[in-house]
């Protein structure tokens, strides 16, 4: 899983991504992710989720935390975004996560 804010549209930004792996650019979390394990990758229908949509600013980065926090928690954050600071409250959200 990986998590990030952005204020293009969903779809400008995974192009991003993708270029980035195909120029063996390390700038994205995700890219890194693809060209250090040789993993596999999809299709923009296939493997992109919009978790939560919200207008710019705090509230981005507030979810942001909460979803890197929750997936951190159930293990399948990927490495390269590890939660450094914790939210006790986060603990007691209850987010749905079905993939």
């Amino acid at each position: 899983m990986y998590v990030g804010q952005f204020c293009r549209t969903i779809g400008v930004r995974f192009k991003e991504h993708i270029r980035y792996v195909g120029s063996n650019n390390y700038t994205s979390a995700y890219a890194t992710l693809i060209l250090e394990n040789r993993h596999e990758y999809g299709t923009k229908g296939n493997i992109l989720q919009l978790l939560k949509a919200c207008q710019n600013g705090k509230h981005m980065d507030c979810w942001e935390a909460l979803y890197m926090q929750v997936f951190f928690q159930k293990k399948i954050l990927i490495n390269e975004q590890q939660v450094r600071d914790t939210n006790p409250l986060f603990v007691l959200a209850k987010i749905p996560y079905t993939p």
